[in-house]
């Protein structure tokens, strides 16, 4: 069973310290999400199947919200091929659509049962 990361809030320090935060332009914040896309290497480690716990989820180009949408999934079920955890520390599942041959990455907290238990 693979751990889920959980992080503390680091700027409370700094915010109490009377440190002042900005907020980046929305051109830089573009390049980077495109920056965080990566696309690691998948293979079908995972015979797990399983659906999105709430109405919708997208399903991206890799396993980072900044990644294109390839689909987005409504109840259907998905077959589970392994997970990855990105640079955030969140881990991710690389599924297909049942019935189809769409397949892409989905945030494992969009997930009934974590996704995957096998790593890429």
């Amino acid at each position: 069973m693979k751990r889920q990361k959980f992080w503390t809030l680091a700027a409370l320090p700094l915010l109490a310290a009377g440190a002042t935060l900005t907020m980046a332009p929305s051109a830089s914040a573009s390049a980077t999400d495109a920056a965080a896309c990566t696309h690691p290497a998948w293979s079908n480690k995972d015979a797990g199947s399983g659906y999105i716990s709430g109405s919708s989820a997208p399903l991206r180009t890799g396993p980072n919200e900044g990644c294109p949408t390839t689909a987005t999934i409504y109840g259907a079920k998905l077959y589970y091929h392994c997970y990855v955890v990105n640079s955030a520390g969140n881990t991710w599942t690389h599924a297909r659509i049942d019935g189809t041959q769409i397949n892409g990455w989905i945030y494992d907290g969009n997930l009934n049962d974590n996704g995957a238990t096998k790593p890429c």
